[in-house]
């Protein structure tokens, strides 16, 4: 069992983990600055949840100070490109700030504990050769990407200068189930075709790993199980200094284009729902097709939904929830 701490906790992707690391017998903390989040109403009682910012200097190192923590999955940010473009300054304090403020509580609590960080696609900006490689060259094209990488390089000086060992996870286009924000493409595209209102695709031309989220948290879950094998192992280091640190990507490597999938909407719900397409927006990734062999190989993790299942099966759990 270990005490782990969540940072962006309340979000899509935090509150799924922390409600399968629980059926696994762990101690989660949540820390995140919502009040009364929806997304752990369900299982709150059996968490510890901080409403916190995670630039906070003060608040967060007592935390981790208090806490016991063996490892932290650093989730909190500024979490969609748009929101990014559209408040550089908060994108920036918190993707940015916020990852050396939580860096520098852990470092001053004297403890070493594993910490993933969690990264985007985005870092690569519009590749050059597919499938992307983790080595493919970095050059983000919006601020959420920039921050983001500014992230990874912060965590790989700290394994280096703390001796704690860290991985970075690339998620692409997760989706899944109504904890995700709901203006994002897929709950967009679903809930327009359970209303039966049209399907807004701005551009067209984009292909993209799409990830359902119970392979997102399977994927966080088996990083946490190799840097708890490596925290318990000594003489495991890796490239960085006295602490290891890699990155993987965390996706199916199988590319959907928007048209299909719309198609996949629309045939699962045996209608004929219309598209109608909008201006691109000059600051989003057109294609991204990522390699997932490094984490098979590395992490022995695979992602098992492809979206021909991951989208019928989300349609399913947001018409459900509708419906109650």
């Amino acid at each position: 069992m270990s005490r782990i701490l969540i940072t962006g906790g309340a979000g899509f992707i935090g509150s799924n983990l922390a409600e399968q690391l629980m059926k696994g017998g762990n101690e989660v903390v949540l820390l995140d600055r919502k009040n009364n989040p929806q997304n752990i109403r369900y299982f709150e009682d059996e968490l510890e949840y901080v409403s916190m910012d995670v630039c906070d200097p003060r608040g967060v190192g007592e935390l981790l100070q208090a806490n016991g923590i063996n490892g932290v999955v650093h989730l909190a940010a500024v979490s969609r490109v748009v929101w990014g473009e559209e408040q550089p300054e908060e994108c920036h304090r918190t993707n940015v700030d916020g990852t050396a403020n939580l860096l520098k509580a852990i470092r001053e609590s004297g403890k070493r504990p594993w910490v993933i960080f969690g990264s985007s696609r985005e870092v690569y900006g519009e590749p050059t050769e597919f499938p992307v490689k983790e080595d493919h060259k970095k050059a983000p094209m919006n601020l959420y990407g920039r921050t983001k990488l500014e992230g990874e390089n912060m965590i790989r000086d700290f394994s280096a200068k703390n001796g704690s060992h860290s991985a970075i996870l690339r998620f692409s286009n997760v989706y899944g189930n109504e904890r995700d924000i709901l203006d994002r493409v897929i709950p967009r595209f679903v809930l327009s075709g359970l209303k039966d209102q049209p399907i807004e695709i701005h551009g067209g031309g984009q292909f993209i790993d799409f990830t359902h989220i119970n392979d997102t948290v399977e994927g966080i879950i088996r990083t946490i199980h190799m840097l708890e094998k490596k925290e318990s192992d000594p003489s495991s280091t890796g490239g960085y200094g006295n602490g290891w640190c890699d990155d993987f990507h965390l996706l199916p490597g199988k590319p959907f284009t928007l048209q299909q999938v719309a198609a996949s909407i629309t045939d699962h719900l045996e209608t004929d729902v219309p598209i109608r397409y909008g201006e691109a927006r000059n600051y989003d990734v057109e294609r991204f097709h990522g390699d997932p062999k490094k984490a098979e190989r590395k992490l022995g993790f695979k992602a098992r939904i492809a979206p021909e299942i991951g989208i019928p099966m989300t349609i399913d759990r947001f018409r459900m929830v509708m419906e109650t």
